[in-house]
């Protein structure tokens, strides 16, 4: 998995590209301050979005939505995104 990444100046917003193995591009948005995210939101190209809140360090899910933006109802997070947040600087995803 290759990660890119686009700091902005103010450091208010962060975008990170990672390439999955499958070949899908998934794009990670970071808002908030570098010691505490608000909030970060998953999405893969084409497909699904993740969107979590971040309490001391740790991703709280919020909204998994499908690619027409309705909620997805099964509650199983992908084995990637844990990995994924964790390379970011989060201690893990309180599921």
């Amino acid at each position: 998995m290759s990660v890119r990444t686009d700091d902005s100046p103010d450091r208010k917003l962060r975008r990170v590209t990672t390439d999955l193995e499958d070949g899908r591009s998934v794009d990670v948005e970071i808002t908030g301050d570098p010691d505490n995210h608000a909030r970060v939101d998953v999405r893969i190209e084409g497909g699904r979005r993740w969107v979590f809140g971040v309490n001391e360090d740790v991703a709280v899910p919020m909204f998994d939505l499908d690619a027409d933006g309705y909620e997805n109802r099964d509650g199983e997070l992908p084995a990637w995104i844990e990995p994924l947040l964790r390379r970011l600087g989060l201690e893990g995803v309180d599921a």
